[in-house]
């Protein structure tokens, strides 16, 4: 497990924790990996089954759902249709110029992100409306559709991991520093697994519930805590835990399980 602990700060594609858990996962189940494009896509294979994995994304869940998850206003459609308490994403247009251009019934502060999955990136938090103006003008240069949603008041941030139905993993992210309001790992956060009874039963409902109204059988969820609620922010269909791997040994062990499980339901069951 050594290994899995090296080159934590500067890893690139090709020494990903996730390459190895992969690799492993295949292997646990005498199958194999032919890994492409520097290890971003890779082919498992056992007998006559093969699947795709391209970035984290394996040949598990229905395309549609899959895109349907990628897209923040999508799934706060598909969330609400559902039932399923989640924060508002609403759609930012092409060409927005501000107020008077558009019928804004957000207070401000609010939150203006891209709307496909970005991992925590381009995420920004508007206070004003120059400030809203200023943010939608530079990230309108690098993203084709922009969402925004309210700036609330979240004391805790969870992420949960889901494979048919089941609650594989779940974790808190602890902010480590009092200035940055986002919960990304990436960002300075530290994960801490959730082991707590009723904690994990709550994880366990909101987010299969999420997971069930989107059509996904493996797919992450973070929950946020507002108040005494616990409130999907969003889900992503590529299940990354690259950082949550590397932080200790034993959270590499059960990242690996992770991952060998969804290659098993992809090769096997």
């Amino acid at each position: 497990m050594k290994e899995f602990l090296d080159g934590v700060s500067g890893a690139g594609i090709d020494d990903r924790h996730f390459v190895r858990h992969v690799e492993r996962g295949a292997a646990d189940v005498g199958g194999s990996v032919t890994w492409h494009s520097g290890h971003w896509v890779g082919e498992i294979c056992r007998g006559g089954v093969r699947g795709l994995i391209v970035g984290y994304v394996f040949p598990l869940n229905d395309a549609a759902a899959a895109r349907a998850a990628s897209d923040k206003v999508a799934t706060t459609v598909l969330l609400r249709a559902a039932k399923v308490e989640c924060v508002e994403h609403r759609l930012v247009r092409p060409g927005w110029k501000g107020s008077p251009r558009v019928n804004w019934r957000a207070e401000l502060p609010v939150v203006v992100k891209p709307n496909s999955e970005s991992g925590g990136r381009g995420v920004v938090l508007a206070r004003t409306m120059t400030e809203l103006d200023q943010a939608i003008a530079s990230l309108g240069e690098r993203y084709l559709a922009l969402a925004w949603s309210p700036f609330l008041d979240i004391t805790d941030e969870y992420r949960a991991v889901f494979l048919d139905g089941r609650l594989l993993l779940a974790f808190r992210k602890i902010r480590t520093d009092p200035a940055e309001w986002r919960h990304n790992l990436h960002l300075g956060a530290i994960p801490e697994l959730c082991v707590e009874p009723s904690t994990v039963d709550r994880l366990a409902d909101v987010g299969g519930q999420a997971m069930a109204a989107l059509g996904l059988r493996f797919a992450t969820v973070d929950i946020v805590r507002v108040g005494d609620q616990d409130v999907v922010l969003e889900v992503n269909s590529g299940v990354s835990l690259e950082r949550f791997s590397r932080h200790s040994r034993e959270y590499a062990a059960l990242a690996g399980d992770v991952y060998a499980a969804a290659v098993a339901a992809a090769l096997v069951n």
